[in-house]
């Protein structure tokens, strides 16, 4: 396949893609937006495939409903300019042209199919003159390899086709695919956080029990589920009372939610200072006696501002206090559900304590936020139970660097970054550095001003969230703040690229 993995298009392109990829042998070659020079504008070719001793395939795609009526072709109601027969002819003699040129011959010694598919509908008992014996439907999704061999002809004799690595030098011109940062990034965001079957049955189940645990490991959605059925409720005329540990969490969440009449987001040590109208004093003293303290203003709560659905992110970050205090804020009848990973239990609260129900947690345990190169990584600390999306993307390979001190540490720090962000020109505002101490203790001064914008963040502060690049510094596996709870939450926030600078023993 080139490109390796599926970049930008409609839905339906990523649904032939994906046929192409599963179903044709691995001599194929695929290409998947082929442009050509036509006269004065670019010919583009849906997929081009190339079969060896075979001959080449170009195929126009065009999804949604498609019609014809007096010979104007219409895509959803819309009249085309040209019909898609016409699209992938014009954009095959293109493609003819620049071979013959190239080859020095006057016609392709070599079949060249010119197919248009419509992955989206079914054969109709009547097709169109133009389009009988070179169109592909719904069903041939299912096996196009079978449909291609029946459709080209078996082997001419004298066959003179390009090699395969041939075909790609000529071609490769056309359909170069230069992997800067960004576009490694799009194409992987493109293929991350499909929602899963387990998330699905999930949603489901939320029409069934109004009151839910649900149990997810790290990246399986459990705030994305957690955002959507806030949305769901809300928008059903619902007050909505989401609740979440991290403080960076909550405002993250209130930016990518907007204004939605009915729901309120709030860090949950944040909405008890409100209830009780004081500002926090610093001290650790304070946030002990804040859960406490809070229970009178919580039930006053319930009775005069009464949410009818309150939804926890991150619970296993709830101390018992919290949770009694939580539970005083929900009436009796409201929607009451509760998200949480005990593998991410960093703070070591009693999970004893989160709200029980009188039947099973609903359960997600396929990754789907990491590469398959974080993710393989991230096995290494996480549950058996925790599986990887199988059609994540690979990813680029980890670096892990070891040393037995933090100055060397720091100097392949200063090396990684300025590879990164001034050789790959990866945007300091992608990269996050993480440890497990303030940053002050870090000794990251020289770093930090040498690098303007980049940020820094403990991985009890950064809980929730995500970083397309993760550079995690001083990971000490014998200290007991780099347990294996530690390294599976921090390692699970890397969505491209993970970093990990190791000390040694």
């Amino acid at each position: 396949m080139i490109p390796e993995w599926f970049t930008q298009g409609p839905d339906v392109e990523w649904q032939v893609w994906r046929a192409l990829r599963q179903h044709l042998p691995a001599s194929w070659t695929v290409w998947h937006g082929a442009t050509v020079q036509a006269g004065a504008a670019p010919a583009e070719i849906d997929f081009l495939c190339a079969c060896p001793g075979r001959g080449l395939i170009a195929i126009e795609v065009k999804g949604g409903q498609v019609s014809v009526a007096n010979g104007v072709w219409y895509q959803e109601g819309r009249a085309l300019k040209q019909s898609p027969y016409k699209q992938v002819t014009r954009a095959g003699f293109a493609l003819r042209d620049y071979l013959c040129a190239v080859l020095k011959c006057s016609d392709l010694p070599f079949p060249f199919l010119k197919l248009v598919w419509f992955p989206a509908v079914a054969r109709p008992e009547i097709e169109p003159p133009e389009g009988v014996g070179t169109t592909l439907y719904a069903a041939d999704l299912t096996d196009p390899l079978a449909t291609f061999e029946r459709l080209l002809p078996e082997t001419p004799a004298g066959l003179r086709m390009p090699s395969t690595e041939t075909l790609q030098k000529l071609l490769s011109p056309m359909v170069a695919y230069q992997a800067s940062w960004q576009g490694r990034r799009s194409l992987d965001d493109a293929r991350i956080a499909r929602l899963t079957q387990e998330q699905a049955r999930t949603l489901d189940a939320f029409s069934y029990f109004s009151r839910l645990r649900v149990r997810g490991c790290a990246g399986s959605g459990k705030t994305l589920l957690a955002l959507r059925r806030a949305y769901q409720l809300a928008n059903s005329g619902k007050r909505v009372l989401f609740l979440c540990f991290n403080l960076l969490l909550a405002a993250h969440l209130r930016r990518i939610a907007g204004e939605v009449k009915g729901l309120r987001i709030e860090a949950v040590n944040d909405l008890f200072l409100a209830l009780l109208g004081r500002e926090e004093d610093g001290s650790p003293e304070f946030w002990r006696r804040l859960a406490r303290e809070v229970l009178p203003a919580a039930e006053r709560f319930r009775v005069e501002d009464a949410p009818d659905a309150v939804i926890v992110d991150e619970g296993q970050d709830f101390s018992p206090a919290v949770w009694t205090a939580v539970k005083a804020l929900v009436p009796e009848e409201a929607d009451f559900i509760v998200f949480y990973d005990p593998e991410q239990n960093i703070f070591q609260r009693d999970l004893a304590a989160l709200p029980s129900f009188p039947w099973p947690d609903a359960t997600l345990t396929r990754n789907c936020r990491n590469t398959r190169a974080v993710g393989e990584v991230l096995r290494l600390h996480a549950p058996e139970t925790m599986v990887l999306h199988e059609e994540a993307p690979l990813g680029e390979a980890p670096e892990i660097y070891s040393a037995y001190n933090g100055r060397a540490l720091r100097e392949r720090l200063m090396a990684v970054l300025e590879r990164l962000l001034e050789q790959e020109s990866v945007p300091p505002t992608d990269i996050v550095l993480m440890g497990a101490h303030a940053l002050q203790k870090m000794s990251l001064e020289t770093v930090m001003a040498r690098f303007q914008g980049l940020r820094y963040f403990t991985y009890r502060k950064f809980k929730g969230l995500e970083a397309p690049v993760l550079i995690l510094i001083d990971v000490d596996e014998e200290n007991p703040l780099w347990d294996r709870s530690a390294r599976y939450t921090a390692i699970s926030r890397a969505v491209h690229k993970l970093i990990l600078l190791k000390l040694k023993p």
